[in-house]
């Protein structure tokens, strides 16, 4: 059992996913699904009269209550940064992957397999497919999954109410659990008699009850007609193609991004993508409701029908993304997990599903390189403990001392939730007072704010990294000879947003290419709310231009640096920049003469 194995053999699920789950965070997002994210959060900090979404309830709630939070604590709301927004909005998929994880952990130490030493606890704890798909990407695919989970279980105990009431949550979180409504049919058939003709309304009693109050708020606001037309039916016909870069049967047929409605046979009218592809579909639908209404004597079996339920749904059905196969991940894990199949399956369904991911999201950005930079210096001095130093040196090196075995012993006795929830809350309260700096704005004596002084909200960069008071080589902030100790060094593409303090009333900055730029070409542009309201011409190795403009109607400013050509040696500088209160005065500046 699980409280036989040693401390250090156990508990180490949690941690381990938060610890993957946060480095995640810092890859780069899909910019447009977070944008979607951003205009509901926003739209819902006004209440639920404003906000027009083609999404079910769930989400919308968490995003009003995230919207609550943040007003009492008077934060920008939603965050501008990516990484900060993906952390809040993912929270419920934190939570869900952390029981997911420690439920196969449980499960392998139940079987007596160790699981620091088991394939199928790596593939999930470090679940390529679960971490593309929620921290890096922005995307919530994981919270149905433990309702479906709930009324499958339920259903083939013959607990009809809560597998109803399960099943209804699941979908005001996601559509796409409709997929497992033939396993469901087929298990309640399965016990359907006269004597428990009861089973029926018990089902429909729990559905229907969790469906009002998923809906309740919008029922209140007179917008539930709306919202549910947009959540379940309004979204049939907005992708009308065979594929949408899922890898499956219309992908080999008719291609990615085809008319689901031209036949494959010419002259032949129902051989369309749509047509065919909701048969077979259907088709496999039918098999798996019979065989779970002919009986299943374990559990295992209806985890199998489920996914094949969903490998049908991706692979041969119409207007299919590259994600709707991900919940065949979480259930080949616990599947493993339990020994009903071998964990071949789960590996499979990590690589697919990663793989179809991967070709739509490509991995990049500077926070890969550095975490791949750290893993390498970590296998490098690993195999220079293991393969260089003597074993018996090293064994002494890592034995603990007196001072340090109680915290060992304790630290390795806590449970690994707590540890979890501890590092959830340590980044969280991080997080919340990095976006509480953002309110706060040191002006000097003159009224200014440098803005190498002040938190941006967002920062991307095509090479390397944002330095402040610095040029992007490390190098002074040199333009022309003209020397500057105050400003921003980047390299072309890049973007820096800055939330607008209160009291500022102009942006003030020279610009020009850096010394160690001089080959560069570029143009340098700012926006106000998103809106361009500047921009220069192209700029080569030549003095420092200079750009004053007010801002005291705008929320945020970005600067914008675009290469011209190919972005070799395209070492920008904003010098001095900051905002004033007033209009600057040149008296004030101190840019260097040659």
């Amino acid at each position: 059992m699980l409280k036989d194995l040693p401390p250090a053999q156990r508990n180490w699920a949690m941690p381990l996913c938060t610890l993957f789950f946060f480095c995640a965070l810092f890859w780069n997002g899909h910019g447009g699904d977070l944008g979607y994210w951003s205009d509901w959060m926003a739209a819902l900090s006004q209440g639920y009269g404003h906000i027009q979404a083609n999404y079910p309830p769930m989400l919308l709630h968490w995003f009003w209550l995230l919207a609550q939070l943040f007003d009492a604590l008077n934060l920008e709301y939603p965050p501008a940064s990516p990484m900060q927004l993906k952390f809040f909005v993912l929270l419920p998929v934190l939570a869900t992957q952390l029981w997911l994880c420690q439920q196969v952990e449980r499960l392998l130490v139940e079987r007596g397999i160790e699981p620091l030493r088991s394939p199928v606890f790596w593939s999930v704890v470090a679940s390529p497919a679960l971490l593309l798909d929620g921290p890096v990407w922005g995307q919530v695919d994981l919270l149905p999954f433990l309702p479906m989970w709930i009324s499958l279980v339920c259903a083939f105990r013959a607990r009809f109410f809560a597998a109803g009431a399960a099943f209804a949550l699941a979908l005001v979180w996601k559509f796409q659990a409709i997929v497992i409504l033939p396993v469901l049919a087929g298990l309640f058939m399965h016990r359907w008699r006269l004597r428990t003709w009861h089973y029926a309304p018990r089902a429909l009693a729990g559905f229907l009850l969790v469906g009002f109050v998923a809906f309740l708020p919008f029922i209140w606001v007179g917008r539930f007609q709306e919202m549910f037309h947009a959540a379940y039916l309004g979204n049939a016909d907005i992708f009308p193609f065979s594929t949408m870069n899922a890898a499956n049967l219309w992908f080999l047929l008719a291609g990615n991004n085809t008319d689901m409605h031209l036949p494959l046979i010419p002259g032949v009218g129902w051989a369309t993508p749509q047509k065919l592809g909701l048969g077979l579909f259907l088709l496999v639908s039918v098999l798996c409701m019979a065989r779970a209404w002919v009986g299943c004597r374990r559990f295992g079996e209806v985890v199998g029908l489920s996914m094949v339920m969903l490998l049908g749904f991706f692979a041969l059905a119409p207007s299919m993304h590259e994600r709707y196969l991900f919940l065949m991940v979480p259930f080949a894990a616990l599947g493993c997990a339990r020994g009903y199949f071998h964990g071949v399956w789960l590996h499979l369904a990590n690589l697919v599903v990663a793989l179809n991911i991967v070709l739509v999201l490509p991995l990049a950005g500077h926070a890969v390189w550095q975490q791949l930079s750290w893993l390498v210096l970590g296998v490098g001095l690993a195999a220079l403990m293991v393969f260089v130093l003597p074993a018996a040196r090293i064994a002494a090196l890592l034995r603990p001392r007196a001072g340090t075995r109680y915290f060992t012993s304790v630290l390795c006795r806590l449970h690994g939730g707590a540890v979890a929830a501890l590092m959830v809350f340590t980044f969280a309260g991080v997080e919340l007072y990095q976006l509480h700096r953002l309110n706060h704005a040191d002006w000097d004596e003159r009224g200014r704010l440098y803005l190498s002084d002040y938190r941006e909200l967002s920062v991307e960069q095509q090479w390397g990294r944002l330095s402040r008071d610095r040029a992007v080589s490390d190098e002074p902030l040199d333009i022309h000879g003209h020397r500057f100790d105050k400003g921003l060094g980047v390299h072309a593409y890049s973007q820096v947003v800055f939330r607008i303090p209160e009291g500022a009333r102009y942006f003030h900055s020279f610009y020009g290419l850096n010394r160690s730029g001089e080959r560069g070409r570029v143009r340098f542009r700012i926006l106000l709310d998103g809106r361009p309201v500047w921009q220069s011409g192209i700029v080569g190795w030549q003095a420092p231009g200079e750009v004053v403009l007010p801002v005291d109607n705008a929320q945020t400013l970005s600067l914008q640096v675009h290469g011209v050509g190919d972005i070799s040696s395209d070492h920008a500088n904003w010098a001095e920049a900051g905002f004033w209160q007033s209009v600057p005065e040149r008296g004030a500046l101190t840019m260097a003469r040659r």
